[in-house]
């Protein structure tokens, strides 16, 4: 018998960097934020309950609890979030612009 497998493995380049947003980004991004000026941004970020809406946010588009969101650090960045939540905020955005595009386009057709 051959030490080599029948199937060998073949490594392709990734072209495709995955897609990655930061909490706060995505959090700017879903609640509309981010085509104002910045300084109507931080005037929003700095309103009370925003992170508060930041952490329910991100404990339902993940699927964790909102004590794990917590844990991933203060303010609005969360600088300890796992880069593998990052890179699903950022498919999650992208899955919601495709479908939001997809409903701007039926009602051209229907």
């Amino acid at each position: 018998m051959s030490s080599h497998s029948a199937f060998p493995a073949i490594k392709y380049p990734l072209e495709i960097d995955p897609p990655r947003l930061t909490p706060r980004e995505f959090c700017r991004k879903m609640y509309g934020l981010s085509g104002l000026p910045e300084i109507e941004i931080l005037r929003t970020e700095m309103e009370p309950g925003y992170r508060k809406r930041c952490i329910g946010l991100l404990s339902k588009t993940l699927g964790v609890k909102r004590q794990s969101v917590l844990n991933w650090g203060a303010g609005l960045e969360f600088q300890k979030m796992p880069l593998t939540y990052q890179r699903f905020l950022g498919m999650c955005w992208e899955r919601y612009e495709l479908l939001s595009e997809v409903k701007r386009l039926r009602r051209f057709t229907a």
